[in-house]
Parts: C-alpha cells; structure tokens; sequence
C-alpha cells in the first residue's frame, strides 16, 4: 500500500494539469497512464474522435485493467468504475481567490486541496486507482476495469464513446457523482436545446445614437445541482437595462453576449448599446443610481466608449424582443414540468436557464438554453414541448427565421431505491449506462454542497483518505464474487 503522501503528491499535479473543453484531456490521459504503469496496471487509451466546433479535438479516453486484460465482447464480465476527467471552471478566473485567479494552480494545506476538479471527479478516480494498487498480480474471479472519460460536459460524449465501442463489456458500472460515498441508483440528465434566429429585417446605421458604452453582468456559475447558490448574470444584465427602457431610455444594441459553463446559469453577460448624445448623462446617473453602491456594483463594470462610428451596425429591436419571449417561454416550460417534483432528490425539481447568447453578423444569433432533468421525465415529450413553445414565438415573429436543434440528451436513470438517502442531482454518466442495459448505481467522494464547477472548489483530505478504503473494501469484494 502506497503512502498517503504519494497520493497528495499526483493530486497536486492531476489538478494542475488543464483539461477542460479548449485544451482537452490528452496531457492528464497521459500522466494517469505513467502513474498506473508504474503501480502493475495495464492500459490503453482510446482516442474520441468528434465535430464539436467548441471542443478541443485532444480527446481521449484511458483504460484501466487491474487484473485480467481481456474482455469479452458477447458476455458480461468484471466491474467498470468509471469516471469523467474533464473539468469546468466557469468564465470567471477571478473568483478563484483561494488560488490567486488559476483554478489550475492547486492550493494544498493540511485539511485538504483547491483547485478546479477536486469534486469534479479527477481526484476520485485518483482514489479509485490508490484503492485497486493491492488488487494487481492477485488471483481474482472478476476483473476490475478503471475508466476515465473525457467530454462529459458536452453530453458525455467520452461514455458515449465508451459504450459504443464495447472496448469494457462488464457485468456491473459504478460511475461518479459527489454523492458523499452513498451509492444510488438513480439519476438525473440533462438537455441542451440551441435556437438559431436569422432576422429579414435591415439594421438600422448609428445616425443619432452615438456614444455608446458597454455593460458587463458578473454571476456565480454553480452547477444546476444547487440552483439557489446561483447568480445569474443573464439575468443581472437583463433586469438593469429594462429598468432603463422603463425609466424612458431609448437605446440601441449592437452586441449581446451571455457565456456559462456546461450545467451551470450563466455567470458572465455582456452588452454594447448606443444612445443619442442628450441622453447619455442622464444615462449615466441612471447607472450611479442603479448599480453604484458598493453591493451591486460589484456585478457589473461599464466601459464608456465614447462616440461611435457613424456606420456602426445594430441588432434589430425585434431581435432582442425574441430572446427575451424566448426566454419568458422557457421559464412557463419549466414551472409546468416542475408540477410534479420527487422529494427523493436533494434538489426535487427540474432546473436549467437560458445560458448562452452567441451572435453573428447579418442579425443571427443562437440562444442555448440548458436544462437538468428529474430521471422520469418523458424526453422524447419533453422535447415536443419545448418545440411547440418556440412556435409559438415563432408566430408572434414572422420576420425572422427560426431553427431548433438538440445539442445532446444525456437521459436520466431509475433504479431500485436501495436506502432512504436522498439522491444528487449532480449529472452523471449513469443514464446512459442504464439505457445500454448494464447495472448501474452512482458514487462519489465529496459533496454538491461543495458546488462542483464553482470557484475555490475544494475537498479534504481525510475524505479522500475515506474514499480510498471505501473503494478498495468494494472493489475486493467485487473481484471475488
């Protein structure tokens, strides 16, 4: 048995190492398989190959053998502990206090670790791979298989992959989730749903409206799995600048932005508008009024850009009126999933927001909404729903274009509820387990109320030290039955 000190050693430099959707996974696949060869382990690495224009096409799964290598493609054998490897570190790198704004350089102290996918799930496979050393070279009945996937948060696209292939065929899964080391069997999923809106409509030029500033909303980006942590900086943005309509502004957009990671509300939006020049002081009283006390003007920073090129190009009005009946929409959608919610969650409702705004020239733009289902909610249903919703804005609009596609669907799963323990809502892997027909549960070290995805992300250590024997006392028992 290796020394804890050992482990704290990889933990530090497992979360150094950046692997989130820009950069890939490629350079941790390859460090994990360095450690796991030097303790007996046999590997092979998976490359994932995709389109995704927003993912980094250094994507690749790593797989573990503990035991025997083989794996058999028609039956069922060994023990799959699977789990995800990329990380999610929102838009905001200075609310990473505690690791001077890189969630990549990790903090270490006596009671535990910070730094970006300490709950995520990098440091619990870390875990899992401690937990398997005293397994290699022994006689065992089943196989241990241990898997890091990359993508999860772009619809688990590695799992995806994974299952596909065949390349584990085993006999039980247990994926991760920060459940506290419960086991659970069921899960939630999640959507993703783009809307592209195209307008017909001419903009207008910047005749009379020419100074022009930018406003910037800052939020608080935590995982769907906590909703009331959450500050949505959409939503921050929005508020303030219809109070300013509502207070007799007349203003121009010329660009709209709102950015979030995977799972999580928006933590950063931002806006660039135009006024004409006998507004703008007043304007800028309006903005004193609003958010110049010390406790608002901590979400939002205005930038004064002075007077505008006279050919400046705007978002059409209208444009701007179909985000936000876009947005009214989705919230009637999701009160009415909400009718019925499962106290057995630890959050019991459906959640997810309006969290991304991209825009393009000639008037398009794509408007992501994202959405964390509850394990028995009919997707196909749900999306009927959704689309019928966006027609109805669609007709409200008959000068613009819209398209909707699904991005991916991750599908919940149900399984036997084993013990009274409320179940996470944290997204897992597990639906798609459940779907392809391999029993599944969910288990993880650390906790939501943790907030996973959130800055200054941090465990302790003596829960790893926990982690560790808990999955060697179950990976022991595994491979002898």
């Amino acid at each position: 048995m290796l020394s804890f000190d050992k482990f704290k050693e990889h933990a530090k430099r497992i979360l150094s190492i950046p692997s989130h959707a820009e950069s890939g996974n490629e350079e941790l696949v390859r460090y994990l398989q360095a450690a796991m060869h030097d303790y007996g382990m046999k590997t092979s690495v998976q490359p994932v190959s995709h389109s995704s224009d927003l993912l980094s096409k250094r994507q690749a799964n790593l797989l573990g053998f503990v035991s025997d290598p083989l794996v058999d493609r028609t039956t069922r054998r060994g023990h799959l502990f699977v789990n995800p490897l990329d990380v999610s570190t929102g838009n905001l790198p200075h609310l990473w206090t505690a690791t001077q704004g890189n969630p990549q350089a990790p903090i270490v102290n006596d009671q535990g670790i910070v730094g970006a996918g300490a709950v995520q799930g990098k440091l619990d496979f870390l875990c899992r791979i401690f937990a398997a050393i005293d397994l290699v070279d022994k006689r065992t009945r089943s196989p241990i298989y241990l898997v890091g996937t990359c993508a999860s948060h772009s619809g688990m696209m590695g799992s995806r992959f994974l299952i596909e292939s065949l390349a584990v065929n085993p006999k039980t899964v247990h994926t991760f989730a920060p459940t506290g080391l419960k086991s659970q069997s069921r899960a939630t999923g999640q959507v993703s749903f783009s809307v592209d809106l195209d307008s017909s409509i001419r903009d207008r030029d910047s005749r009379g409206y020419n100074r022009s500033l930018s406003i910037t909303a800052y939020g608080l980006g935590v995982d769907f799995s906590t909703p009331k942590n959450a500050i949505n900086a959409y939503e921050l943005l929005i508020d303030l600048l219809l109070q300013a309509t509502e207070s007799g502004f007349d203003f121009q957009w010329s660009a709209i932005e709102v950015k979030n990671a995977s799972g999580t509300n928006p933590d950063l939006a931002a806006a660039r508008i135009a006024l004409t020049s006998f507004q703008f002081e007043d304007f800028k009283q309006f903005l004193r009024e609003r958010i110049g006390d010390e406790d608002q003007a901590r979400f939002f920073r205005v930038d004064f850009a002075g007077m505008t090129d006279s050919v400046t190009r705007f978002i059409p009005s209208e444009l701007v009126e179909v985000v936000l009946e876009l947005d009214h929409e989705w919230k009637l959608f999701l009160a009415n999933l909400n009718r019925n919610n499962d106290p057995s969650f630890s959050h019991p409702e459906n959640s997810g927001a309006l969290v991304k705004i991209l825009t393009t020239a000639n008037g398009k733009m794509r408007v992501v909404f994202e959405l964390r289902t509850l394990p028995e909610v009919d997707l196909v249903a749900l999306e009927s729903s959704w689309r019928d919703s966006v027609k109805r804005t669609s007709e409200k609009y008959p000068h613009f274009h819209f398209s909707i596609q699904r991005d991916y669907l991750v599908p919940g799963a149900i399984g036997p509820s084993e013990s009274k323990e409320i179940c996470t809502n944290y997204l897992s892997d597990a639906g798609l387990f459940h779907r392809a027909g391999f029993p599944v549960s969910a288990i993880g070290c650390g906790l939501v109320d943790h907030l996973p995805k959130g800055p200054n992300e941090a465990v302790r250590w003596s829960e790893l030290e926990t982690a560790i024997a808990v999955y060697r006392d179950l990976m022991v028992r595994l491979s002898q039955g």
